[in-house]
């Protein structure tokens, strides 16, 4: 019997600071990934990850306070890009200026099976849940994306919480 390889509950944290920017994004009725991708498709991610000067990969999570419409969730998927971006956006698509934010970046170890990836989701769930927050100064903001970047085997799991200094 082969020995199931485990996979590490080790998350680092990190700051990064954005410059304003802008946030092209595809709102969803749900906060679920399957139910969202089965709303609006998921397309999403290959058209963002194809766009050269974006800040990091495509992310799913809540949208800022400002560009949550009344009566909905706020969830959508998006990604950043410099503030000079001018391109044209697919039907559906949104874009909006965004100003300078702070995030906690948190990242999970790379993993051997791509299938673990919700596993590798979990872990690094749980480490935000329990981030002593203020402990270190932060609380945590509706000011930027809340950015949920997945898991790939190769890099690991990742989030970007946006914070504010305490």
């Amino acid at each position: 019997m082969a020995e199931e390889k485990r996979i590490s509950g080790t998350v680092t944290v990190s700051v990064v600071e954005r410059p304003a920017r802008k946030l092209i994004f595809l709102r969803t009725g749900s906060l679920d990934y399957f139910e969202a991708c089965a709303e609006v498709g998921c397309e999403w991610a290959e058209f963002y990850n194809s766009i050269p000067e974006k800040f990091d990969t495509a992310a799913g999570g809540r949208l800022p306070d400002a560009l949550v419409l009344p009566g909905t969730s706020g969830a959508a998927f998006f990604v950043e890009v410099p503030l000079d971006y001018e391109k044209p956006l697919p039907a559906g698509y949104e874009i909006a200026e965004l100003a300078p934010c702070t995030y906690l970046y948190f990242v999970g170890t790379p993993f051997e099976n791509q299938e673990d990836y919700g596993t590798a989701i979990g872990i690094l769930n749980e480490a935000i849940a329990a981030y002593p927050f203020e402990k270190f100064g932060w609380k945590k903001s509706g000011t930027g994306p809340y950015l949920g970047m997945g898991a790939e085997a190769g890099t690991g799991a990742r989030t970007a919480v946006p914070v504010e200094r305490i």
